[in-house]
């Protein structure tokens, strides 16, 4: 079954409402001579660039089949033309497992990167996460790969699970099976 993606635009509306909208096939035709190609006047509009887009309040929804996969929400999130990938600010983003429909991992941050056709997601600054079973995450940044649905970084990371304080280089967190592998420079406080 194929996953699709949609926006929340209704905070975008009056924006798109109030922007000047151009007929590309309509054009006046003035009269010519039996039997001569009529000649048609099409102004040329002044466009400049493409605008990138911008939204408020924004809604981003990955789902497979039925069930909500991703939810992405944004203070901000920005589009320049052509791209695939969206620069957001003050996000909050939940991931659900797709079999059970219940949430695998959640997450704030300061800013992303969110990439519209794939749902791949880079985090930064002030990540917080928090696994299914409770497992608390903080790191300045992670990266969400959906072809091999886990959640990396490199980046100094800690751990709070229940009364034990995780520290490492890194991780590796499976979300199929709620599996953390640390990566370089491990080390475990129980209190």
């Amino acid at each position: 079954m194929k996953r699709r993606a949609h926006f929340a635009l209704l905070a975008a509306l009056p924006w798109l409402l109030a922007a000047p909208v151009f007929a590309q096939d309509a054009a006046p035709v003035s009269a010519a001579p039996e039997g001569a190609a009529p000649e048609a006047v099409v102004p040329e509009p002044n466009r400049g660039p493409p605008a990138t887009l911008r939204f408020g309040n924004m809604t981003f929804v990955a789902s497979h089949g039925d069930r909500t996969e991703i939810l992405v929400e944004a203070r901000n999130m920005l589009v320049p033309p052509g791209a695939q990938t969206a620069s957001l600010e003050e996000v909050h983003l939940v991931m659900n497992d797709p079999e059970s429909g219940k949430r695998a991992f959640e997450m704030t941050c300061d800013q992303g990167a969110l990439e519209l056709e794939t749902s791949n997601f880079h985090a930064e600054g002030n990540v917080e996460g928090r696994t299914a079973d409770g497992r608390r995450i903080f790191t300045p940044w992670l990266r969400y790969d959906s072809d091999r649905d886990v959640i990396t970084t490199d980046a100094p990371v800690r751990i709070v699970d229940g009364r034990n304080r995780l520290k490492g280089r890194g991780f590796v967190y499976h979300l199929k099976d709620s599996r953390f592998v640390l990566k370089g420079g491990a080390s475990i406080v129980q209190e």
